[in-house]
């Protein structure tokens, strides 16, 4: 067991001169650009070393860049589609955007006559031209009844998830209305496979022969290559049957000699509710891992975290529930805790060997204002990240102190879903939107580890001395710091710069692509120098 012990502060080392030691990031800027506007922005190094720069602006549509290995820009156009209204961001959605196939891939959905449709772009690699634009389906109308019971809703939504490994995924879709009478309700749920290249592999249903349950919420979705298609959900029902309960976790396969799935309801899981959670394969083990997050098990010194291990085709191995008494010890020693480290799982990362790494952060909630779009605010504190090994128990831990306020209630996973840019643009106000800039990215190699987030840099304030740590509120206050955790000791570097009073340096971290090949880590730079503003791709390499 291993963590970072009384580790020592160092004095801020500037590493903007673009030269580094052997432990320094260096760090290569593109030509500057206008700052973007309301939108969302997302970069993507693809495997031909290019870079793809995509920015959904409210005003003008989808406008895509490219740049090559060398830094420099080969080309910028904005989109045309024919299919997807890209002048109605308002009733857009991202599910995600992959690189599939060596090419950048966005799956949008889009409400049309209060129907959601869902809509596939393919780009070209070189030039960011619109290959392919293609509807994949659409769910019911969003004015039917959802259906709920017990703090569970059923999902009435679209998924995509795909294997890292192979780029095979899959377009789930969720409806999540009440049952109507004469409904065929094997139908409600529809899971398409797909090829790298989107060839649709086979289309499955998602039903329970014996109706255990009637409706499903869902958690995650995995998918291994061409064979499996793995679901998650919480099954349930509106009305309580005798002796049975309101709700379980359901773990799901697709195999491609069916169009049905199989399902392994997990006994324990009794009345769970609110449940969310990541699903991996582990194809060296022929496993299947399911991270869950139960707020109702928080109670008793219980983390409400459960590793469930199941075998490939979904039976229950074992299911720890996981705890940190290093991570625990880790901010005992180095943010002065009292009490154990209680934070929320942002993001679980697995290796092909089985360890894995957990993200977590605390989470609080408050609220405040008169405007009931945005009275809603999450504290979003100090982090824990935690190497565990194939059971879940830690390796090494490090930890951080920060602290960010957002508008709005930030969900656990949240670092996960920003990673494939899940996105909604209804009902953001700019101003208040600080989703691109906040929690945290981490980046560890087996001698050093960094944590990159952007704060609040109180010793820039003007004027009083007031030493109660301030949350980072709005963009216009953020500067991009970056720890470094090497040798028992941690430094924190100002990668462009030494921020001043006139000078701020932030980055989009929800843009932000990291390729572990390269040890390169690109974002969106914005600079504030006096009134001036401008921004940068910014390639950094570890």
């Amino acid at each position: 067991m291993k963590y970072i012990s009384k580790l020592l502060l160092l004095f801020p080392i500037l590493c903007y001169a673009f030269t580094s030691s052997a432990q320094n990031p260096v760090v290569n800027l593109s030509t500057e650009f206008e700052v973007p506007g309301d939108g969302w922005d997302k970069l993507l190094q693809l495997k031909n070393g290019n870079t793809c720069y995509l920015h959904f602006s409210r005003t003008s549509g989808l406008e895509v860049s490219m740049y090559s290995s060398k830094r420099e820009q080969l080309s910028s156009d904005t989109i045309q589609t024919t299919l997807w209204n890209s002048r109605d961001l308002e009733n857009t959605e991202i599910d995600a955007i992959y690189e599939i196939n060596g090419q950048p891939v966005i799956f949008l959905q889009q409400l049309v006559n209060d129907t959601p449709r869902v809509f596939r772009l393919v780009l070209n690699e070189n030039t960011g031209k619109l290959l392919q634009e293609q509807k994949l389906g659409e769910l019911p109308s969003v004015k039917l009844k959802p259906a709920y019971a017990q703090n569970n809703i059923a999902s009435h939504d679209c998924f995509i998830e795909k294997d890292q490994r192979t780029d095979y995924y899959a377009v789930a879709f969720f409806a999540g209305h009440e049952i109507v009478p004469g409904e065929n309700v094997k139908r409600r749920i529809i899971v398409q496979h797909y090829s790298p290249k989107h060839e649709l592999l086979n289309t499955g249903y998602f039903y329970m022969q014996d109706s255990a349950f009637a409706y499903f919420s869902y958690i995650h979705m995995a998918v291994e290559d061409s064979r499996d298609v793995y679901i998650a959900t919480t099954g349930f029902n509106t009305k309580k049957k005798s002796n049975e309960s309101w709700s379980k976790v359901v773990l799901s396969r697709l195999t491609p000699d069916s169009t049905a799935f199989s399902h392994n309801v997990i006994a324990y899981t009794h009345n769970y509710n609110n449940v969310s959670g990541l699903l991996k394969t582990v194809p060296a083990f022929k496993e299947v891992r399911l991270l869950l997050f139960v707020p109702s098990e928080r109670k008793s010194g219980n983390s409400g975290t459960l590793l469930n291990i199941f075998t490939e085709e979904g039976k229950l191995r074992k299911h720890p529930v996981l705890s940190y008494p290093e991570l625990s010890r880790n901010v005992e020693n180095n943010l002065n805790y009292k009490d154990k480290y209680e934070g929320i799982p942002q993001n679980w990362l697995m290796n092909n060997d089985g360890s894995s790494t957990i993200m977590l952060e605390n989470l609080s909630y408050f609220r405040q204002g008169n405007n009931q779009l945005a009275n809603m605010h999450s504290n979003m504190g100090d982090a824990g990240v935690a190497e565990l090994d194939t059971l879940g128990k830690e390796d090494a831990t490090w930890s951080l102190s920060k602290y960010q306020v957002i508008t709005g209630t930030c969900q656990p996973f949240f670092q996960q879903r920003r990673s494939k840019s899940e996105w909604s643009f209804r009902n953001k106000i700019a101003a208040l939107n600080l989703s691109t800039y906040v929690s945290y990215d981490f980046v560890t190699f087996p001698d050093v580890t960094f944590m990159l987030f952007n704060d609040y840099l109180q010793y820039l304030d003007t004027g009083g001395s007031d030493k109660v740590k301030k949350p980072l509120k709005f963009a216009d206050d953020a500067n991009f710091v970056c720890y470094r955790y090497y040798n028992k000791k941690i430094e924190r570097l100002y990668l462009f710069g030494m921020p001043e009073v006139t000078k701020r340096y932030a980055c989009m971290l929800g843009a932000s692509d990291y390729n572990a090949g390269t040890r390169t880590y690109a974002t969106i730079l914005l600079k504030r120098e006096g009134t001036v503003k401008k921004a940068a791709i910014a390639w950094i390499g570890f």
